[in-house]
């Protein structure tokens, strides 16, 4: 097989999975397409490693023991505030309700199984590239806010 390597700096990504099989094919993916790898076998961890390590993309299993994917989804929203971090939903599920719940709770695409690793290696650029968009927005945002206030109080 062929190493993939990414166009962009390389991301932290965390792989919450309950099937450690599942767990290992992603990380290997990943691993292959030159991006770091945090891994949880449950909602509650993946929420306890993203508020630890925060990574910049998390590909989530919907259906988890402890706590399922998408309230871990809606904490780590919540968690990373304004910035923007990617939720790729992985499912089985293909009824389109449960689909449409993985978009509800925060998460920005998903992926069905079994995995493809081409369509996972552009669903990480693509996300990648709108994280980067975000940030630059946010950082544009807040440079014309000081501009603001420099402008208002010096000629207040």
């Amino acid at each position: 097989m062929i190493a993939v390597q990414s166009a962009l700096e390389p991301l932290t990504i965390l792989i919450a999975e309950d099937s450690a099989a599942d767990r290992m094919l992603l990380s290997s993916i990943v691993r292959r397409q030159g991006h770091q790898v945090l891994m949880a076998a449950n909602g509650a961890e993946a929420v306890d490693a993203f508020r630890q390590q925060r990574p910049q993309l998390v590909l989530m299993d919907a259906m988890m023991p402890v706590m399922d994917g998408f309230e871990a989804a809606r904490q780590i929203k919540e968690l990373a505030g304004e910035t923007l971090v990617p939720i790729i939903f992985l499912t089985s599920l293909s009824e389109s309700e449960a689909l449409a719940r993985c978009l509800e709770v925060g998460g920005d695409d998903f992926l069905a199984k079994p995995y493809n690793q081409v369509i996972l290696a552009a669903k990480i650029k693509a996300m990648d590239r709108l994280r980067r968009l975000q940030a630059t927005v946010l950082k544009q945002r807040d440079q014309i806010a000081r501009h603001q206030t420099i402008y208002s109080t010096s000629n207040g």
